[in-house]
């Protein structure tokens, strides 16, 4: 039997000899990448791929065999991923997505609710030169922008304790908009009742579904029935409306100002880290040179691995996925879009290559969003 170090030294032989064989596919992949610029031929070919796969594990038992196309899947893909950077290097044009390069200079500015809302305030941190408008709901915002009555819209996507707002996602695809800023909110909930209430009077609290849950541990311990409304000024509104005692809203100090209610208790969200990210969203899509983040949604075929090998893409490149999420296909059982946000610029040459082969390789891939995320747009 031979010493371990002997066996370690025929290893690092033939791995020195697999990295060799490594260099000369990747020189024989740039000149089939400038044979298919010459030609004008697609790079990602399944039934070749399949057909190489075939062949190369022919006659090896089944565990082998497995782990060896393992290692081939990773080698070519890895060939696919250098033709198609080298192919964006000679044919810059054949890059599939061309975002405007002018800045946002918006007129109008719509957001959900009413005046003293969270999205109200992101709306006027945003954007400061417009007076924001309230539509009653999200739907109408998204409606407004695609249909020119408004140049922006400005809606949460995202709480750190709630999570994902879907309904908005849904909406991005449905009325085909993007995504041009972000802008992160800290959310400090309190509790306002009309002038001259007490805590101890308090039996019932309105707020957004979400605002809700933000505070669970406040209303159980107070045992107040919990009501909801759309949107925390909305509640605020409504206590000032009913003026009855016992009801109570949960929003900002600034809609309890608004609508002339005393503050009862303050920052009564669970998570004293609460935030709320809230996005612009524009009928064209742009990019700056400051944009470092980029958003996409995608479908993928109905093939075992299919969400793996995407996301192995973007590792391969080097880029940096910030968040994935998920929604079923309307009128498509068991079938979902994706969403991914990931760090980068749209023109990198990195996110172009892998936005160039998402797009090859994909039945369906949109840019929905590039934006820049800062110390100068969260608060």
């Amino acid at each position: 039997m031979r010493e371990l170090p002997e066996i370690r030294q025929d290893i690092n032989d033939v791995d020195e000899q697999i990295r060799a064989l490594f260099l000369k596919r990747m020189s024989l992949a740039l000149e089939v990448a400038q044979t298919k610029v010459e030609h004008d031929d697609k790079i990602y070919k399944p039934d070749r791929e399949a057909e190489i796969l075939q062949k190369r594990t022919a006659g090896m038992s089944d565990e082998l065999r497995l782990k060896y196309a393992a290692l081939l899947q990773s080698m070519i893909r890895a060939s696919r991923e250098y033709q198609y950077s080298e192919l964006l290097r000679q044919k810059p044009e054949r890059f599939p997505f061309h975002p405007a390069k002018a800045a946002l200079d918006p007129k109008t500015v719509f957001y959900q609710g009413v005046p003293g809302a969270y999205q109200e305030l992101a709306a006027r941190a945003l954007f400061p030169q417009c007076e924001p408008q309230n539509v009653p709901t999200w739907e109408q915002v998204f409606r407004s922008v695609r249909d020119g009555i408004a140049d922006i819209g400005v809606v949460p996507v995202e709480n750190t304790t709630a999570g994902t707002v879907s309904e908005v996602y849904d909406l991005l695809l449905e009325y085909d908009l993007c995504i041009n800023r972000s802008y992160i909110k800290k959310i400090s909930h309190c509790l306002a009742a009309v002038p001259g209430a007490q805590l101890s009077d308090i039996k019932s609290v309105c707020s957004h579904p979400h605002a809700l849950p933000q505070c669970h541990t406040f209303i159980s311990e107070h045992d107040l029935e919990a009501i909801e409304v759309a949107n925390t000024a909305i509640a605020a509104q409504n206590v000032q409306k009913k003026g009855d005692k016992h009801l109570a809203a949960i929003c900002s100090r600034e809609a309890a100002e608004r609508y002339g209610l005393e503050v009862l208790a303050e920052g009564i969200n669970d998570m004293k880290h609460n935030e709320t990210r809230f996005i612009a969203v524009s009928r064209t899509l742009t990019t700056q040179p400051t944009d470092n983040r980029i958003e996409i949604a995608f479908h993928i075929p109905n093939v075992a691995g299919s969400l793996n090998t995407v996301l192995d893409t973007f590792a391969h490149y080097g880029i940096d996925m910030t968040s994935i999420y998920s929604r079923p296909l309307r009128d498509s059982p068991w079938c979902y879009v994706f969403y991914i946000d990931f760090t980068g610029n749209m023109k990198g040459h990195a996110v172009q290559s892998l936005l160039y082969q998402l797009h090859e390789e994909l039945p369906y891939i949109k840019v929905i969003g590039s934006y820049q995320v800062s110390d100068a747009t969260e608060e």
